[in-house]
């Protein structure tokens, strides 16, 4: 397979010429800090490695991390803008395409960074707890967007192929914020939906509230989603106003976590791309080199996102190092990295290999970190395509206005559940994805946002539930179609009036037999998971018992139930967030 070509016929005028198949995949972008003190020595090494590595993309990243001035001065972006212009022009010349990623929209976190006294009437972010930001800037805040309209123009005047977004365009974790945004434009906002005035305490209380969710939280979480959408289709139509060629790209956290914000990615995604396909860049995560079960994260961000994506998406994996070169990553598992996000099915990656403290490519032994020489062979594996395969994985980015939140529990009790079935099932060896299959796996409380109607669908098929997620079905009414009378929720080791000792799998229907066990200390030894206690109708078969250190049975913990429809319903009476880990892997298991 060729990989694209690129066609350049006027300044800002890049075309992609596809492939025989006219599918874009194989493309390798390199993303590059160029900071002014040493761009053109800089520059000229970046266009050298390019050409020799086959690159098909540069990304410059403009005022990155460590030299980072927080929101640019004009003047600072003006004077930066030529060199831009230059290396647009000589990367053209070599067939190599040019992008530009502002570092920050909002900010990330403020990092001792204070842009108030510059930005005069600047709104920042205001966290649940009051904390207030001197750097990140409020979305509704007029002066960060007569000021951004300004600095996305100047990058705008360069025609970059694309134009990226980072993902800082959100409404948490920007420190010494943990959540908002709580400023007074954001509650005088508020209060007008409410219909009366509200103070942050009094919302916070609300939207933490625990048990049934008071409807404040739904009616903040859709503000937040219009506030998001709205700035996205601001940034968009700045950015069109001057290049209306260029291509806008962003780079999200999860799909999990933007649950804490409602964000509605079908219109977020429509908004930013005004009209264009949207570029996509989702988080691998492994930014440092720990374990190759990281890989499994990797993978289901890819999928996940995706699935929350538009259909002409064009998807380019965030592959980075932090903090940067082999020593976080080495070049074999970039080239992992980068394998998984072709294997299943991204167009290509972005990859993010040196610092951003301008230290020369050559710095790095073995040609930056990443093994070049293994392109044809990563560019056959972007060839291959079919549709995946495995267990379906629900997610539903509405979750956090149904989720019930415990007392005590906080912001991050908002966040979609599933992460560690999906780990659960990777890990042993079966395969997960998010698009309809005859068999499903819901975990935790995300069973809450479905319809009834949605739920008896799944009901008719193959159906894995965890502790949770029963106990969520039986309170809706569906305990019969589980095989169950009730549910209920306990912990291991606390409120048991006895001791677990471990999971006996010795029901030989279902594979398991006698002497079979799995501990109960999850999820790592000397753990505390929570369990459920079954009450189980009188046709609902034990595939797996608790028991006891004498090895006599004392409740159920996986039950097999085939209901009135013909489905198939398993429950495994395991909370998989508080047991899923190291312990819970076992042979048997699997």
């Amino acid at each position: 397979m060729t990989p694209p070509i690129l066609s350049h016929h006027a300044p800002g005028d890049y075309q992609l010429i596809m492939n025989d198949n006219y599918s874009f995949s194989g493309w390798f972008a390199l993303r590059r800090t160029l900071p002014p003190f040493c761009f053109n020595e800089g520059a000229d090494e970046l266009l050298q490695y390019v050409v020799a590595n086959e690159i098909n993309e540069v990304i410059v990243k403009v005022d990155t991390e460590d030299f980072s001035h927080g929101h640019l001065s004009l003047e600072w972006l003006q004077a930066y803008q030529p060199a831009l212009l230059r290396l647009r022009d000589e990367l053209a010349q070599r067939g190599v395409a040019y992008s530009v990623n502002p570092w920050i929209t909002f900010g990330h976190c403020d990092r001792g960074r204070d842009d108030l006294a510059h930005m005069i009437g600047l709104q920042t972010v205001v966290g649940h707890d009051g904390t207030v930001c001197r750097h990140c800037a409020c979305p509704l805040s007029e002066v960060w967007r007569e000021h951004i309209r300004k600095l996305w123009s100047i990058y705008a005047e360069t025609h970059p192929r694309v134009l990226w977004v980072e993902d800082d365009i959100r409404t948490w974790n920007h420190e010494p914020v943990e959540y908002g945004c709580f400023c007074p434009k954001h509650l005088e906002r508020f209060s007008a939906l409410a219909g009366c005035r509200v103070e942050r305490e009094e919302l916070v209380a609300a939207l933490l509230q625990p048990g049934k969710p008071h409807p404040w939280r739904r009616l903040y979480l859709q503000m937040q989603q219009e506030i998001m959408v709205d700035t996205a289709a601001f940034l968009a139509q700045v950015v069109h106003q001057i290049s209306p060629e260029t291509y806008l790209g962003l780079m999200s956290s999860g799909p999990r976590n933007h649950c804490l914000e409602g964000r509605d990615w079908q219109r977020f995604a429509a908004a930013l791309g005004n009209g264009k396909p949207l570029y996509s860049r989702p988080t691998l995560g492994c930014y440092f080199e720990y374990t190759l079960r990281d890989l499994f994260f990797a993978a289901d961000s890819i999928k996940l996102t995706r699935h929350v994506m538009p259909s002409d998406t064009i998807e380019l994996t965030e592959v980075e190092c932090a903090p940067y070169f082999s020593y976080a990553n080495s070049a074999r598992f970039n080239l992992l990295k980068v394998a998984v996000s072709l294997v299943f099915g991204a167009h290509g990656v972005t990859m993010n290999l040196f610092d951003h403290l301008g230290s020369p490519l050559a710095t790095e032994v073995g040609n930056g970190g990443f093994p070049f020489a293994e392109l044809p062979f990563l560019r056959e594996v972007a060839s291959l395509s079919g549709r995946f395969r495995g267990v379906q994985l629900l997610h539903c980015e509405n979750s956090a206005e149904y989720q019930e939140l415990k007392v005590g529990q906080g912001y991050q009790g908002l966040i979609g559940d599933g992460l560690e079935m999906m780990y659960a099932l990777e890990h042993m060896g079966i395969p997960t994805c998010y698009e309809p299959e005859s068999v499903v796996a819901a975990s935790g409380q995300h069973l809450r946002a479905l319809r009834d109607e949605d739920i008896l669908k799944l009901l008719r098929a193959g159906l894995l539930l965890d502790a949770v997620a029963a106990r969520v079905l039986c309170k809706r009414g569906f305990a019969k179609y589980l095989g169950l009378e009730s549910c209920s929720e306990t912990r291991h080791r606390r409120e048991f009036p006895f001791v677990i000792a471990a999971e006996a799998y010795n029901n030989p229907e279902f594979g398991g037999s006698e002497n079979c066990f799995m501990t109960a200390s999850l999820p790592f030894l000397q753990a505390t998971g929570h369990f459920a206690m079954l009450r189980l109708q009188s046709e609902c078969r034990v595939i797996s018992w608790f028991v006891d250190a004498d090895r006599r049975p004392v409740m159920p913990a996986m039950t097999a139930y085939t209901n009135e429809f013909g489905g198939r319903v398993v429950v495994h009476a395991l909370d998989y967030a508080g047991c899923v880990g190291v312990a819970y892997y076992n042979p048997f298991r699997r």
